[in-house]
């Protein structure tokens, strides 16, 4: 199948997946709203609740022309091999040291497609897993920004409750020259868990509607954080990881 072909077919079957399962988007603030309407590829992280995710938030995120990364095992089941492909997305072996989808990641970058990446690496139901430090090393080496989304809610095709989607902030990544590239690459996805674990509470709390949005349509200008008690905006988290790292004991660099 050529490539142009390829992006129809990509294309039709997100706009399904879109009109199916009817997410709504929420933009954190007017920073998240220019990032998603800029020109240059970035890697979104998310966490990972269902093996649809992928599928559907790559939808959501289509301006960017996502690809994301899913267990290589998917594509061991023929029945889903074909879609997977012309979906768009990267196989990880999460068995062993695979370094494959590095090198994959990077070259997509180069070529102008965004990355979609769930940190936690295996569906969570309940409490958020541990973040790997996987994104953070490919950000960092890349230069990509980061895009911190969230979401929360059930699969529902054409009826029912409707899917909630958050994305947020947006950072670039350098290692301090005394610090071990591992350990930075530890810290920032320790960060980023709590923050992405802030952010479904703050989709919970608009749920229920603890939490206002005013100004705007969602997907057509960004929405603005009404501050209740509880619901602080949050620091830049480019500040965060520096004076995280600030702190950190010198240590040789890997």
């Amino acid at each position: 199948m050529g490539k142009g072909m390829q992006s129809i077919l990509r294309g039709l079957i997100q706009a399904g997946m879109y009109l199916a399962y009817r997410p709504k988007v929420v933009y954190k603030n007017q920073k998240a709203m220019e990032v998603m309407n800029g020109d240059a590829p970035v890697v979104f992280i998310c966490n990972h609740m269902s093996h649809k995710d992928g599928a559907l938030i790559a939808s959501v995120l289509h301006k960017k022309k996502p690809y994301f990364l899913i267990a290589k095992d998917w594509y061991e089941k023929k029945q889903f091999e074909g879609f997977l492909r012309t979906y768009g997305s990267v196989p990880v072996d999460r068995t062993g040291m695979d370094t494959g989808w590095y090198d994959a990641c990077r070259k997509l970058l180069e070529a102008g497609h965004s990355i979609l990446i769930f940190p936690e690496g295996k569906t969570s139901k309940g409490e958020m897993n541990a973040f790997q430090p996987g994104f953070a090393v490919l950000a960092e080496k890349t230069g990509a920004k980061v895009v911190e989304c969230a979401h929360i809610g059930s699969y529902h095709l054409f009826f029912g409750e409707r899917k909630r989607i958050l994305i947020g902030d947006s950072y670039t990544l350098e290692c301090p020259k005394d610090m071990r590239k591992s350990a930075y690459a530890k810290q920032v996805a320790g960060q980023a868990r709590e923050r992405i674990l802030h952010m479904k509470e703050m989709l919970e709390a608009m749920k229920s509607g603890k939490l206002k949005l005013t100004g705007g349509k969602t997907g057509k200008a960004a929405w603005e954080m009404t501050e209740i008690q509880g619901y602080k905006q949050d620091a830049d988290p480019a500040v965060a990881v520096s004076e995280a790292a600030a702190t950190e004991e010198p240590q040789k660099k890997s």
